[in-house]
């Protein structure tokens, strides 16, 4: 509890700067009164009501001479973006400015699968995967008047960044739902389906305790308002919303690792922004320093009636010790099977390694996301992070299986690098995906119908497998694939689908989509009809497809 006694003793120390560099009102209720000659304010009954969390970003300085906002990040920029081959020439970045929005960015092509024979594989098995990152990667580029590289475009992400609406389920940890319909880029009646898996509500008052240990990247590099001043502003949100019996804890890293907050229960709200104002930055980045040292502070405060977590904030630069994803993905993996799991969220552009959160994510039993706005980090720490933290199923996954009597062909859209070997669909000990209290997964399947099927023809079944997190034990959920009625209108939830997993393949450049001449213009007809009947999410959609026509 040292540590907390000193930032305690920091926070008074710096009540006045911080009152005039972030306007926070919460400077006057910890004010000394006598010094000022004014009454004390009236106690109210929750000071958490009086964090201004937005200040964090909005009147963020760096250290330097230059604000490196986003701003500056897109006039700085000397590299030259080829958008249809998602190359990056890398312009010499000095020390006196960060690098550039496109420059030296890390994005490892996960690939794109094509049409399988069923005759020679009927199976298709894979972990289920709730990250949202390539996505909100995407988003930021296009937004900035670029295309995202197309190494950095993972489908499944994309599809799963939207939500479709499915029920919950009424008594099991997960209820599967499947929705055929026509591919709508393909003419030969080659049918699509949607495999939608919706986790079962949690309520605020149901969910555990979270014992929260944030490692925090400090180094020179996450010197901008995009960076640590987001990041500030995602602690302040944490330390605004969850409930008073949540703890959270902070590491820092940049050379070495340090601890800077021990675990703090959340109603210590002095103490909690007093460690906001001690995330300073400087130094070189050692990663692995700050997850060895995270990890060892969650595993000291783990408690059993909690949900025990480490989140990491950087921009996934690794340069000093232990820089490759595999060998520090071993070290996660350990700790995830600990019951320790493993959140990354990733912050600014230029200099920012995807492939590195991602696959520290997938590792530690966690999920990964990307925060480019206040808003962002708004949906993530105060909407979404609660409910995606209390796993309902773990080491969740999907194994389809088609008759090759009904089947002739088909293709799994996304999940590349998510694949899992079709004999281990029943092994216990296989890590596969996490999936948390509220969550949708969705997947999409391209499927060639043998000559001869007709409408209502069963042509295979899929299998959901999962740990319970309630029981402990092992559930499976079969339901039953048929081919679709030609004439059948899709679901809201399939067209939205299949509009955002062919825009996403388009930018990537996958050859499935590329050989049949999709285009802008007819994706953002798909988007505007599906505006039109006021379906959520399609005007996101829509706007998204339309900024990448100007880019184009």
């Amino acid at each position: 509890m040292v540590v907390g006694h000193v930032q305690a003793d920091m926070f008074t120390q710096h009540t006045t700067s911080r009152a005039a560099a972030f306007a926070l009102t919460t400077a006057a209720l910890f004010a000394v009164s006598s010094c000022t000659g004014s009454p004390a304010p009236p106690e109210r009954d929750d000071p958490r009501d009086d964090i201004d969390a937005r200040a964090y970003y909005e009147s963020y300085e760096s250290g330097g001479d230059e604000d490196w906002s986003l701003s500056s990040l897109l006039g700085s920029s000397s590299a030259d973006y080829s958008a249809g081959t998602g190359a990056v020439e890398e312009a010499a970045v000095s020390d006196e400015r960060p690098p550039g929005l496109l420059e030296n960015n890390t994005s490892v092509d996960a690939g794109a699968s094509d049409f399988v024979d069923t005759r020679s594989d009927a199976l298709s098995t894979f972990a289920l995967d709730v990250d949202t990152g390539s996505y909100s990667v995407g988003r930021t580029l296009l937004q900035q008047g670029h295309l995202p590289p197309p190494a950095s475009i993972r489908p499944e992400e994309w599809v799963n960044a939207f939500e479709y609406g499915d029920r919950p389920p009424a008594e099991s940890d997960l209820a599967v739902q499947v929705d055929p319909g026509l591919a709508p880029t393909l003419s030969d009646g080659t049918q699509l389906i949607r495999v939608g898996v919706q986790a079962r509500e949690v309520t605020e008052q149901d969910r555990p305790p979270v014992a929260l240990t944030l490692v925090v990247d400090t180094s020179g590099s996450m010197d901008i308002r995009e960076r640590l001043g987001l990041v500030k502003s995602s602690l302040a949100l944490l330390a605004k919303h969850p409930r008073p019996d949540d703890t959270i804890a902070v590491v820092t890293y940049e050379d070495n690792a340090k601890p800077l907050l021990e675990p703090t229960p959340v109603s210590d709200t002095e103490t909690i922004l007093g460690a906001i104002d001690g995330l300073r930055p400087g130094g070189s980045t050692n990663l692995e320093a700050g997850l060895r040292l995270g990890y060892k502070k969650a595993r000291e405060a783990y408690r059993d009636d909690a949900i025990n977590a480490v989140v990491l904030a950087s921009d996934g630069v690794a340069n000093v010790g232990t820089t490759g994803p595999h060998a520090i993905t071993k070290r996660i993996a350990e700790a995830g099977a600990e019951g320790i799991h493993l959140v990354t969220v990733g912050y600014g552009m230029g200099n920012y390694n995807d492939h590195l959160m991602e696959q520290l994510a997938d590792q530690g039993d966690g999920f990964y996301s990307y925060v480019d706005t206040f808003a962002e980090a708004e949906r993530l720490f105060v909407t979404d992070l609660s409910g995606t933290l209390t796993t309902v199923a773990y080491d969740a996954k999907v194994q389809v299986e088609f008759d090759p009597a009904a089947v002739a062909s088909y293709r799994l859209i996304g999940y590349d690098n998510r694949a899992i070997a079709d004999e281990d669909f029943e092994s216990d000990d296989v890590d596969a995906g996490e999936i948390g209290a509220g969550h949708d997964v969705t997947a999409l399947y391209e499927v060639q119908p043998a000559e001869g099927a007709e409408p209502g023809t069963e042509v295979g079944a899929v299998t959901v497998r999962w740990q319970s997190e309630a029981t402990g034990q092992i559930e499976e959920q079969a339901v039953a694939l048929a081919v679709a009625d030609p004439s059948a209108e899709p679901t809201d939830q399939l067209a939205l689908a299949s509009t955002v997993a062919d825009f996403a393949q388009f930018l990537k450049g996958a050859e499935p989509v590329r050989e049949r001449g999709v285009t802008l213009d007819q994706l953002a007809h798909r988007a505007g009809a599906l505006q039109a009947q006021g379906v959520d999410g399609a005007v996101e959609l829509s706007r998204l497809i339309e900024l990448a026509q100007r880019v184009r």
